[in-house]
C-alpha cells in the first residue's frame, strides 16, 4: 500500500484558502483568463517544487449568462492531460478551482520512471 506524503494528506483535507498562491480572475474576460492561466503554467515549468494555486472566478448569478467556470475548467483539464497540472478540483463555493502543478524535479522523476 502506497503511503501518502504530508502534502498529499493536507490536500485531501484542505480548505479552499490553503493554497500557496491565488490567481484572481474575477472581472476578466475569457481571453484574459486563458492568457493568465497559460502564464501561470509557463512560470511553473521553471520552478523546482510543486505549487498549489487557487484560481478565483466570478460566481454564477441567476440569469447572469455563462461564466468562466466551464472554459477555465476545460483549459485546466487539457493542461492535466499534458502533465502541466497534476490535480484540479472545483472549490466548494463553485467560484473557482484548487490547482496543483508539479515542479520541475517532480516531472523529471515521473519521466525517469516511465
Amino acid at each position: 500500500m502506497a503511503e501518502l506524503t504530508e502534502r498529499e494528506v493536507r490536500g485531501l483535507f484542505s480548505e479552499a484558502g490553503s493554497a500557496e498562491y491565488e490567481l484572481d480572475l474575477t472581472g476578466v474576460d475569457e481571453e484574459h483568463a486563458r492568457t493568465a492561466i497559460a502564464r501561470m503554467v509557463e512560470r511553473q515549468r521553471f520552478r523546482e517544487h510543486p505549487r498549489s494555486v487557487i484560481v478565483r472566478l466570478d460566481p454564477a448569478r441567476a440569469g447572469g449568462g455563462e461564466t468562466l467556470f466551464q472554459p477555465v475548467g476545460r483549459q485546466l483539464l487539457d493542461l492535466m492531460k499534458q502533465g502541466c497540472v497534476s490535480r484540479c478540483r472545483p472549490l466548494p463555493s463553485a467560484d473557482g478551482f484548487f490547482v496543483e502543478m508539479p515542479g520541475r524535479g517532480t516531472r523529471d522523476e515521473e519521466e525517469g520512471s516511465n
